[in-house]
C-alpha cells in the first residue's frame, strides 16, 4: 500500500525557511519525491508529526492552514498515483508534472471572474500566498495577508451596518467610499439583547469597534484600492478614493532611558526580562522587529552582524555595540524564540512602567475624523518600533552623519529616514548651541 511522508531536507537552524518535501513509497521498488512550494522554518518542523511543532507559538489560523496544505498535498499525491494503472513508467518527474497540472486545472476553475465585491476579495485573499512583493520579488509575508483579512473583516462589518450581504461592482463608487470612511471613523457600541450598550465590570461602555485614527482609516482604504486595482475590474474606479495619512507624534527613548530599562531588576519576571533584552537589541542595532531573531542567529565576524532585512531584502552590516555583545553573551549567543509583536508591545509597556519611564507625553492625532490631543505616561507609548526609532534618533543626536546611520538602519531615502528622527525643537536648538560653542571658541 502506497504511503506519503512529508519532510524537510535541511537540518540547519540558520536557514530561515525550507521547502517541505514529500516522499511516496509503495513497497521496496517504488519511491518518488516531490518538492512543494510550502515553506517552513526548519526549527519549527516536527519530523515525527510532519507538521508544526506543538510548542511553536503561532497564529492558530496560520498553523491550521499549513497543516491543511500538507494534508491536502499528501491526498493529492495518493490520488494521482492510484489513478495510474501502469506504475512501472512513473517517476519523480512524472509526479511533479502531474501535481503542477492538477493545480493549474484547479486554479483555472477558480479563476472565473467573481461578480460581487466579497466574492472577489475572498478569491484575492485565497490567492495571496502566491502573490509576490513587487519590490523584492518574494512571496507576501504573513503580516501582509493579515492586513488583507482585517480590511475584509471591516468591509463585512460595514455591510452588516448597511443591512447588506454583498455589493455589486457598480456600487463601488464615491458614495460607497464616503460611507465606508464614515464607518471607519466612528465607534460601534456593543449592545445586549435589549438594545442597550454593554458595560464592563467597572461600568465603562464596551465597543465592538473603536474610532480609528486617520492612519488606520488610510491603511484600510489603501488595502481596498490595492485589491480592486489588482483585478482591473471594468466597473470599478477607485481613483477618487483618497488615502488618509498624517505624521503622528511618536516617541523615542534617549540613552538615559535605555539605561534605566537595562538596569531595572526583572529577575522575578523572566518573560519581561527577555522582552527588555530584545528591545535593547532593537535600540542598539536599529533593526525592525521582523529581523529581531536574525540578530542572535547570524554569524558574527570581526565585530559585525550582517544579514538581509525581511521587509526590504536590503543587506545591512551592523557594528556590534557593547550592550548588544553583552546581551548575546548573556544567552550564549542563542537568543530565545521571539514572541508575537502584539505580546511584545504589551510586555514592553510593563517594563517601561517598572523602569519608571513615566513622564507625561502629549500626542496629537486625528481620531474619528477629529484632531485630538491626549496625554499619556511615556511607557504607554513604547512599542517594538520605538527601539528602531530610538537608535536612529540617538545616533543622530550623537552627531553621526545621516548617510552613515541610514546604511546601518537600511533606509533607502533620506525622506523616509527623517521620519524616524524624533528630536524636539528645543533639542535641535540645544544641539546647534553646542556646535556654535565649538565653532566660535
Amino acid at each position: 500500500m502506497a504511503t506519503v511522508t512529508a519532510f524537510i531536507r535541511t537540518s540547519s537552524k540558520k536557514i530561515d525557511q525550507s521547502n517541505v518535501r514529500f516522499r511516496l513509497r509503495d513497497g521496496r521498488e517504488i519511491q518518488f519525491f516531490h518538492v512543494s512550494e510550502f515553506l517552513v522554518k526548519p526549527s519549527d518542523f516536527d519530523a515525527k508529526s510532519q507538521n508544526i511543532k506543538a510548542r511553536v507559538v503561532m497564529d492558530a489560523n496560520r498553523k491550521a492552514d499549513f497543516e491543511k496544505s500538507i494534508s491536502d498535498r499528501k491526498n493529492l499525491i495518493l490520488k494521482l498515483y492510484n489513478a495510474q494503472s501502469n506504475k512501472s513508467i512513473l517517476s519523480s518527474n512524472w509526479l511533479d508534472e502531474a501535481i503542477r497540472s492538477e493545480i493549474t486545472v484547479v486554479k483555472k476553475e477558480t479563476e472565473k471572474h467573481p461578480e460581487t465585491l466579497f466574492e472577489y476579495i475572498a478569491k484575492f485573499i485565497a490567492n495571496a500566498p502566491n502573490r509576490r512583493d513587487k519590490q523584492t520579488g518574494r512571496k507576501l509575508s504573513y503580516n501582509n495577508i493579515q492586513q488583507y483579512k482585517a480590511t475584509e473583516k471591516h468591509l463585512k462589518m460595514f455591510a452588516d451596518r448597511q443591512s447588506r450581504k454583498d455589493y455589486n461592482f457598480s456600487e463601488i463608487n464615491k458614495k460607497f467610499y464616503d460611507k465606508f470612511v464614515d464607518y471607519l471613523q466612528n465607534e460601534i457600541a456593543e449592545l445586549d439583547d435589549n438594545g442597550n450598550q454593554k458595560l464592563d465590570k467597572d461600568g465603562n461602555p464596551l465597543f465592538i469597534k473603536e474610532k480609528f485614527t486617520q492612519n488606520t482609516v488610510g491603511k484600510h482604504i489603501r488595502v481596498l484600492k490595492l485589491m480592486l486595482n489588482d483585478g482591473n475590474i471594468k466597473d470599478v474606479d477607485v481613483s477618487s478614493f483618497h488615502v488618509f495619512n498624517e505624521d503622528v507624534d511618536n516617541i523615542y527613548l534617549d540613552e538615559g532611558e535605555l539605561t534605566k530599562l537595562k538596569e531595572v531588576d526583572l529577575s522575578k519576571s523572566p518573560y519581561l526580562d527577555r522582552v527588555r533584552d530584545w528591545f535593547l537589541l532593537l535600540a542598539w542595532t536599529g533593526c525592525r522587529f521582523s529581523d529581531l531573531e536574525k540578530i542572535g542567529k547570524t554569524d558574527i565576524k570581526d565585530g559585525f552582524i550582517t544579514f538581509r532585512q525581511q521587509k526590504t531584502n536590503n543587506k545591512v552590516t551592523i557594528p556590534l555595540h557593547p550592550i548588544v555583545l553583552e546581551l548575546l553573551e548573556k544567552y550564549e549567543f542563542k537568543m530565545p524564540e521571539v514572541i508575537s509583536n502584539q505580546k511584545f508591545n504589551d510586555y514592553i509597556k510593563e517594563v517601561g512602567k517598572l523602569a519608571e519611564i513615566n513622564q507625561n507625553e502629549t500626542i496629537t492625532k486625528t481620531i474619528g475624523g477629529v484632531l485630538t490631543t491626549i496625554y499619556l505616561p511615556k511607557y504607554e507609548l513604547i512599542s517594538s518600533h520605538t527601539g528602531r526609532r530610538s537608535f536612529c534618533t540617538n545616533m543622530y543626536k550623537r552627531g553621526l552623519p545621516t548617510l552613515m546611520i541610514m546604511s546601518i538602519s537600511g533606509h533607502k531615502t533620506e525622506k523616509s529616514f527623517l521620519k524616524y528622527i524624533k528630536v524636539k525643537q528645543e533639542e535641535h536648538a540645544l544641539m546647534m548651541k553646542k556646535e556654535w560653542e565649538k565653532m566660535y571658541k
